[in-house]
Parts: C-alpha cells; sequence; structure tokens
C-alpha cells in the first residue's frame, strides 16, 4: 500500500527555475558598491591631509640629545615642470614651479628619483667613499636654489648629489633652513660616509640617513665656523671607531651672510655620527676657549678685527689637527680621546687689522701674513703668505708628518688672495685663489696655473678639495655660478660642472 504524501513534500522535491532579478538591479548594486569605495578614499585621504596639514604647521627644532618621535617632511625645492623617474621606474610628474605646498621626499644621497631644482647656487661640497661612483665615491653639494617664494618651504636651501663626479646630478632632501643668516642657517656640508652627514654655518644640522630626515641640533647659542668628518675605522687593536664629527663653535656677532665676523673666542666640540649630542673636546686648560686675536695662547683678550677661524684637518681618517689663533697646533686622535699642544706652527691663522692691514703671528716673529691655508693630505701642509709689493701675496709651503716639524718647501707669488689648500698624494698641493687655482706636484719646488675649460668665475674661488690624486673639486668665490669646477688631473685643468639635471 503506498504511502500518501504530502503535496509541500512533493512540490519542495520538484526542480524549480530561478526568477532574474529585476531590470537594472545589477547596474544598481554596482553603482552602490563604487560610491561606498569613493567615500571610503575620500575619509581615508583626509585622514593624510590632516596627518601631513600637522607636520608642516608644528616643524621641531631639536636639541642636542634629544631622541624625535616625530620628524617634518624634509624639501627639495619646486621649479622643474618635467618629469622625474619614480623608485619603481614610473615618471611622476614634478610640482607646479607656483605650488607652494610641502613635499613628503624621501630622497637620499644613494635612493632619489628627482632633479635638483633650478638656478642652484653651490656654497659647499663634499665627497665620500661609496660602493658606487665614478672610482667608488658619491658627492653632494648645498646651496640656494629654486626661486625665492616657490620653493618647497618658504626656504630655498637644497642638496644634490652625484655618482659621476659632476657629470650629473639628482635632488636629495635637504634641512629646512634658510642660507647664513647671522646665527642662523646653513651654508656648508660634511659626510662622513652615505649615511652620516652635517649642514652647518652657522647653524647646525644633522643626518643619520644620507638626507631624510635632517634634525637641527642645539649648539648653545654658539656658531659653528669649520667641521669635519671622520668615518668609521678599525683601531689598531682591532676595535671598530664609529663614525664621528669635530667642529669648531665660535661666540661671535656678525650679521647677515658675515656669520664668522666678530668672534672673541672659539671652542672644539665632537659628536658621534647619529647620536645628535656635542661634547667637549678635552685640551689643555689653556685652549678651551681659545681666544681671538690673542698674542699668546690663552690670553682671553678680545678681537681687534675680523680674525680668522682655527684651521682644522683629519689626516687619514685617524687623527685630527687644529691649527689655533696664537698659531699653536694641536692633535688627537678621531676616538673621542683628549687632543694636546704638539708645537708652533710657522704661522697662524691671520687676524685682519682694524684698517685692513694684516696682524702679526704673534708667537714666531715672523713677518705679518694675511692667514695660513692647511691641508691633511699624505703629509700635512701649510701655506703662510705674505703682501708683496705691488698687489699680490708671495705664499710659501712648509710640510709635517705629524705637525711638530715643518720644514720649508718652495714658494710662489700668486695675484690675488690664498684662499684654500689641498693634497691628497705625495708631493701633491693645490691651492685655491680670488683670481684662480695654482698646483704642484714638488712639494713647491715648481708652481703652475692651472688652465681652465671656460672663463675662471669672478672672484676666483673659496674652496677646493682633492678627493684623490686625481679627482678634486672647487668651489667658486660666487654661487650665482651655478657652478663647482672639476679636475681629474691632480689640478692641472679644470671644468665647470653645471648643478642640474
Amino acid at each position: 500500500m503506498n504511502s500518501p504524501r504530502d503535496p509541500i513534500d512533493d512540490w519542495l522535491q520538484r526542480d524549480v527555475t530561478p526568477l532574474s532579478p529585476p531590470p537594472g538591479s545589477l547596474d544598481r548594486i554596482r553603482q552602490r558598491a563604487r560610491r561606498r569605495k569613493t567615500r571610503q578614499a575620500t575619509l581615508t585621504a583626509a585622514g593624510c591631509a590632516v596627518v601631513l596639514a600637522a607636520a608642516i604647521a608644528t616643524p621641531q627644532l631639536l636639541s642636542a640629545g634629544q631622541p624625535s618621535g616625530h620628524a617634518s617632511h624634509p624639501p627639495l625645492a619646486i621649479g622643474s615642470s618635467s618629469a622625474a623617474p619614480g623608485p619603481s621606474g614610473v615618471n611622476t610628474p614634478a610640482p607646479d614651479a607656483s605650488t607652494k605646498s610641502q613635499l613628503s621626499q624621501h630622497t637620499t644621497l644613494s635612493n632619489s628619483w628627482t632633479v635638483p631644482p633650478p638656478n642652484f647656487q653651490p656654497t659647499s661640497v663634499t665627497f665620500v667613499g661609496a660602493e658606487n661612483g665614478t672610482n667608488g665615491v658619491v658627492g653632494a653639494v648645498i646651496g640656494q636654489a629654486g626661486t625665492p617664494g616657490s620653493c618647497a618651504t618658504a626656504d630655498c636651501t637644497s642638496l644634490a648629489g652625484t655618482t659621476t663626479y659632476g657629470a650629473s646630478w639628482y635632488g636629495v632632501s635637504a634641512p629646512v633652513a634658510p642660507g647664513p643668516d647671522g646665527s642662523t642657517g646653513v651654508s656648508q656640508l660634511r659626510f662622513a660616509n652615505l649615511s652620516d652627514g652635517w649642514a652647518y654655518g652657522p647653524a647646525l644640522y644633522e643626518t643619520s640617513h644620507g638626507g631624510y630626515p635632517w634634525h637641527q641640533e642645539s649648539t648653545d647659542g654658539q656658531r659653528v665656523l669649520d667641521l669635519e668628518a671622520a668615518p668609521a675605522h678599525q683601531s689598531p687593536a682591532g676595535v671598530t671607531v664609529p663614525a664621528r664629527a669635530y667642529a669648531v663653535f665660535g661666540t661671535c656677532t656678525g650679521a647677515g651672510a658675515d656669520y664668522t665676523a666678530g668672534c672673541t673666542s672659539f671652542s672644539l666640540w665632537t659628536s658621534v655620527a647619529g647620536s645628535r649630542t656635542w661634547t667637549a673636546v678635552g685640551v689643555p686648560a689653556a685652549y678651551q676657549h681659545m681666544a681671538a686675536a690673542s698674542p699668546a695662547a690663552g690670553s682671553g683678550s678680545p678681537a681687534t678685527g675680523s680674525p680668522s677661524a682655527p684651521l682644522l684637518v683629519i689626516s687619514g681618517g685617524t687623527t685630527g689637527y687644529l691649527l689655533t689663533p696664537s698659531g699653536e697646533m694641536l692633535s688627537g686622535p678621531t676616538t673621542g680621546g683628549s687632543w694636546h699642544a704638539i708645537g708652533t706652527a710657522p704661522c697662524a691663522p691671520g687676524t685682519a687689522g682694524a684698517a685692513g692691514t694684516a696682524g702679526t703671528t704673534g708667537t714666531t716673529g715672523q713677518p705679518a701674513a694675511t692667514g695660513a691655508q692647511l691641508a691633511a693630505g699624505p703629509a700635512l701642509l701649510l701655506t703662510c703668505d705674505t703682501p708683496v709689493a705691488g698687489g699680490g701675496y708671495r705664499v710659501a709651503l712648509y710640510s709635517s708628518s705629524n705637525g711638530q716639524a715643518w720644514p720649508q718647501g718652495g714658494s710662489v707669488t700668486v695675484p690675488a688672495t690664498p684662499t684654500s689648500l689641498a693634497s691628497a698624494s705625495a708631493g701633491q698641493a693645490v691651492l685655491a685663489t680670488t683670481a684662480g687655482i695654482e698646483y704642484s706636484a714638488s712639494l713647491g719646488s715648481t708652481w703652475r696655473a692651472a688652465s681652465f675649460t671656460g672663463t675662471v668665475p669672478a672672484g676666483g674661488f673659496s674652496y677646493v678639495g682633492m678627493t684623490n690624486g686625481t679627482q678634486g673639486v672647487a668651489v667658486p668665490a660666487d654661487s650665482q655660478s651655478g657652478d663647482i669646477w672639476v679636475t681629474s688631473d691632480g689640478g692641472r685643468t679644470w671644468a665647470a660642472s653645471p648643478v642640474s639635471g
């Protein structure tokens, strides 16, 4: 006998054909999904904009030794309308030159996808060893660039880097700071390696990541007049010595770009790379506060004119030397240990008299000198210059293996004021002046005037440096030329390298 079946069970076991949705339903679902994504993206972008605005509106100035949990984004000056390759090779349009927005560029000496801003006016250059670049070096320049009022911030301080020794340049994030103005701003640059660098003169900024970010450091109201960096190295005992910077701090009153004027005393300070803490270097008591125009070390007499600051160099990355205003030479290891007096140099950093005439060295009884120039190569080199009748200077070259004894080499008469000295190989001496560059390959027994591809910049050069025996750089006294000058034959010939993309 068949069991009776419920009509509902019969209906449930039948095949069911689904009904199609009403016309337009799928389109309406897609539209609602798109609107939901749009609202989410808008809210996310608004949150990012608030964070970025806070970073821009409340810049943080960090004192020495204070770690930062917040870093504002360093700028690159705006001004190029060309596209720049992004990190993945995708071209990213550069901002409009009329924009004044803050840029969050993470550009460093070893990671950049931007071009330098236009109208670059370099004031300082530094080169460091690296695993890439021409002959294993990477360089960077600092200066003012772009157009005031159309830069990434209110300040137009900019950096550019090169791995081709000036054949090409790329943008690097710069400290948010103006150019030198009394006790504020920066104009000089030194790196110990691709990561650790310092922008200074007269203020002081530090980076531990090759240019992003930069942090301002406290100098207790003093001005940073000179700074040299020593890379990390192995001690004779096999201990790793970290990279470290040494700097000359000065108590000065000069206004505007003349920030080194009116100095009354100087002191020597040091900082381990990345620490943001500066400590006074241990020196004999007479040199803890070097008097600017003292006729005797540590006398404390006030300055009588506009003296030069002490001259600071680092030899071989392991030993530092400081020529004091009195002509005494101090020296010490770059490990952070104390420095000590080792003797008297043939001349001292020059002191301008009240009427602009040369002062006296005070300790050696030699003729008045306008100023010494000091360089560290295979040996220490020192030039002492004295005025000659009819204008110009006679420059005597001295060398030393340890800063104690200074036998004299040759001399040369130049038609303009000596400004900087460099050496990177035995017997080499390259001297910059306000009229050009002189070089010698024989410790000054013979000198030749360097030749230039193009016209020597007006005012000559303010700085010259040799990266190795053949490659060197020079910074024009007039930064508006937009160039640095490079040599690849030891200083014999020089060519301009425009800092541009």
